[in-house]
């Protein structure tokens, strides 16, 4: 029989995936830092919003941008939220979850033979989506605080680079861009005649007094940037499947007609909770959530450094990527199937989200207070056993 794609061939399963197949084999008793998802659940006025929308049988298809009370109220958003002042309803439109916005970032952007650039570690569909459409994914390591290395960036740009990628807060490092930070970014963007492809689902998740940027928002980038969101981290939703983007209306057009011939559309009665969600935001007590957050990442930091890890404080999202003692002779991914196996705990290894990690576990503290202090009391466990303490 004639071949596959080599694109889909050669892309490995998700490290996530994989790390979760494992834990499922391992008992009721396995313990799992690795799923990237809050540990709070869509609330009753958004599922009430859906329940409503399919009694009332809107399940025909939407519009392919997504339906205009939705488009509406995403605008609003952007506009007052993000400080996006020339966001209007035709440059928004609603996704398959943020996995989709991303892919119609790439699909749009850029054409076989491109490049793009980010800072690694990053998140793993960044990589695989850019084999899928024939670009180069160009990963500049980032410093070892995990903060991007502007300068490498700079040098990384050629002739072929169509886009920047950033993810602020990141996953899977926790680091949040500084306004410096960005400066730097966007100049480079603007210097250099790019696009910037900003991955803002981690927004809310701030800790130390920072706030969000979202680089949409500096002058001369309205038409150079495609800004992701989705319902899913803000709103425990992950199983909803809604995102949304705001771009340049030339962009969102040709997304439009990628949609078309693609996905045909997002869930119709989801996007009603989504309207309801928008709207009512602060129902959701965000700084509670970063309060109770900040307590797991103190936490965290705290115990790793007691074993004996290489950790840095991160400042955004629900993550903690520390670097394994060199003098335990491991890579992330011996530790990580090692702890699975001997101790059913799971820490997704840092080879899957770049070049640069393979030293690096992410843990996602997302999880109850039980769980997290008994997942680490095995971690030190499986690190005594191998008289690594």
């Amino acid at each position: 029989m004639k071949e596959l794609s080599q694109a889909i061939l050669n892309s490995k399963k998700s490290k996530i995936r994989k790390l979760f197949d494992m834990l499922l084999k391992s008992g009721s008793d396995a313990i799992s830092f690795g799923i990237g998802q809050p540990d709070f659940t869509s609330p009753d006025y958004m599922n009430d919003a859906i329940i409503k929308a399919l009694r009332e049988h809107k399940t025909q298809y939407a519009p392919a941008r997504g339906i205009p009370q939705l488009r509406e109220i995403i605008a609003y958003k952007f506009k007052n939220e993000n400080n996006m002042s020339w966001v209007k309803p035709e440059n928004t439109i609603v996704t398959n979850g943020g996995s989709q916005a991303l892919q119609l970032a790439y699909a749009v952007l850029t054409n076989p033979g491109d490049e793009m650039i980010l800072s690694s570690p990053a998140f793993l569909s960044y990589y695989h989506l850019a084999d899928y459409y024939g670009i180069k994914c160009v990963e500049v390591p980032a410093k070892n605080n995990y903060s991007p290395d502007i300068e490498g960036i700079k040098n990384a740009i050629t002739p072929k680079t169509k886009f920047i990628l950033i993810n602020s807060p990141s996953n899977p490092t926790g680091y949040a861009f500084s306004k410096e930070e960005m400066d730097a970014i966007v100049a480079l963007v603007l210097e250099h005649d790019l696009y910037l492809v900003s991955d803002e689902v981690y927004e809310k998740f701030y800790f130390d007094g920072m706030t969000h940027i979202s680089p949409a928002s500096y002058e001369g980038m309205k038409d150079r940037t495609i800004t992701l969101n989705a319902l899913s981290k803000t709103f425990g939703a992950t199983g909803l499947r809604l995102g949304y983007i705001a771009a340049s209306e030339e962009i969102i057009i040709n997304m439009e007609k990628y949609i078309q011939y693609t996905t045909a559309g997002v869930n119709h009665p989801v996007q009603y909770g989504a309207i309801e969600g928008l709207k009512h935001v602060d129902r959701m007590n965000i700084p509670e959530i970063i309060e109770e957050y900040d307590r797991k990442r103190q936490f965290c930091v705290r115990r790793l450094k007691e074993m004996k890890f290489i950790v840095d404080m991160p400042k955004g999202a629900f993550y903690i990527m520390p670097k394994l003692n060199p003098e335990w002779g491991m890579d992330g991914d011996e530790f990580s199937n090692a702890l699975v196996q001997e101790q059913k705990v799971a820490c997704v290894p840092g080879s899957g989200f770049g070049s640069y990690s393979n030293d690096s576990l992410r843990i996602s503290y997302a999880t109850s207070d039980e769980k997290l202090e008994e997942g680490f009391n095995r971690i030190e466990k499986f690190l005594r056993n191998r008289n690594f303490l």
